[in-house]
């Protein structure tokens, strides 16, 4: 067969192209921060502890998961997290609670304690977050909260949808930060390593973006 190794090129270039094509997932983001440049942050294989750079500055994190059952009935999961980000105001530390609950009945598991995320900080920041789930926004069970640090308030919500995409996510994505109703930060979970849009973090409004994000990323899910 005179033409095979023609054939083969052509299929081996129809499928360096189609890999090419291949592109990882992305939270949708708001047109507020769409032109707003990402920063990845972390590495893979997080683990237990660990420290990484964002943009220049260190992130050091220590956490933990675990479940408890009763009885084969009731499962409560809670996680706790650990962090502190030397950031232009100085060393500011996180410490933080996720906890949820479900009940199993006749081969049914239901949540009977929703997740709920609580955070406080220390040292060069004293603000506190809450998040939970709850709100029901296309279908969808999201979640939603605030981070406050004096009068500075950001609003904290879960994203569902992919970009491109209409689909809803079981899962949430990521999550939006708002501040007097627009977003003015994002942080993207859809694959691989995190991705910030944030302010300036040098500005009030960039740390609290800043500490929000780094405790919605790294807290494990409840076990």
């Amino acid at each position: 067969m005179p033409h095979t190794p023609a054939i083969a090129l052509t299929l081996i270039a129809l499928l360096a192209a189609g890999c090419a094509t291949v592109r990882e997932a992305h939270m949708a983001q708001a047109a507020s921060v769409a032109g707003v440049a990402e920063e990845p942050f972390g590495k893979p294989g997080w683990g237990r502890r660990g420290e990484f750079m964002l943009s220049g500055q260190r992130v050091r994190y220590e956490r933990s998961a675990d479940r408890l059952s009763l009885f084969d009935t009731l499962a409560s999961g809670r996680s706790t997290l650990r962090y502190t980000w030397s950031g232009p105001a100085g060393d500011a530390t996180a410490d933080c609670t996720a906890r949820q609950a479900e009940a199993t009945a006749r081969g049914i598991t239901a949540t009977v304690r929703p997740w709920t995320l609580n955070c406080r900080w220390s040292g060069a920041s004293d603000a506190v977050l809450q998040i939970g789930e709850g709100q029901v926004r296309r279908g969808q069970s999201t979640r939603e909260g605030s981070y406050r640090r004096g009068e500075l308030t950001l609003g904290l919500r879960s994203v569902h949808l992919l970009e491109g995409s209409s689909l809803v996510q079981p899962s949430a994505v990521g999550y939006e930060m708002l501040h007097e109703g627009q977003v003015v930060a994002s942080l993207d979970l859809a694959s691989g390593l995190p991705r910030l849009r944030r302010p300036d973090p040098a500005t009030p409004l960039g740390r609290a973006a800043t500490e929000a994000a780094l405790a919605l990323a790294l807290v494990w899910e409840p076990a």
